[in-house]
């Protein structure tokens, strides 16, 4: 799988800390744009990423992601997908309770945070690229992904959950991120 990590010049901490993780493939670093507006600049290199791939799946990670369980928990949550899956997160941060589809996924729906999410789907990039700029969202990927992708495309979350970030100030927000804010959310709406 060709896997990608974004990750700013002068983020060589982050870097440093990303290369901890242990996965069965090489990640290629992309220098991540620098904008006026952070979430703004980390989405349109995705959106650079989006344009070049024409292979699927491929995978895209934000440099402060952290893996919570080795790969082969990732790949018995992939065994489960339904033929037409669009992407499968790694983690995310959940706002509403999710519904099981199998044994190590559950559908997901309304939730936060692209530090790990596995692409499957030319036809859901395409939708992105050709809206994400004509919507008034005009947010970070994450907001533009809760209300525009995973309503209308066929998206999955890993069980357990598999990655999630750091605690660090985070570039997006310029304010310190607890790590626990995305586990917790997701041990509360999957619990049920």
């Amino acid at each position: 799988m060709k896997a990608f990590v974004i990750n700013l010049d002068h983020r060589a901490d982050r870097m440093m800390s990303f290369n901890k993780n242990n996965f069965p493939f090489k990640v290629e670093r992309i220098s991540g744009l620098q904008l006026s507006h952070p979430g703004i600049a980390n989405t349109q290199t995705q959106l650079n990423i989006f344009k070049e791939q024409k292979k699927f799946p491929f995978i895209i990670f934000e440099d402060d992601c952290i893996m919570l369980e080795p790969w082969s928990v990732v790949e018995m949550a992939m065994s489960q997908l339904p033929s037409n899956w669009d992407a499968l997160w790694l983690g995310a941060t959940l706002t509403h309770y999710l519904t099981r589809y199998s044994q190590n996924l559950f559908r997901l729906k309304r939730a936060y945070t692209t530090h790990a999410i596995i692409y499957n789907s030319k036809k859901m990039i395409d939708y992105i690229i050709d809206h994400y700029n004509k919507t008034p969202i005009q947010n970070v990927n994450d907001v533009f992904y809760y209300k525009e992708i995973e309503e209308k495309f066929n998206c999955f979350i890993t069980y357990p959950i598999c990655a999630t970030q750091y605690g660090s100030v985070s570039d997006v927000m310029g304010t310190f991120q607890p790590q626990t804010v995305i586990v917790d959310s997701y041990n509360k709406y999957t619990s049920r």
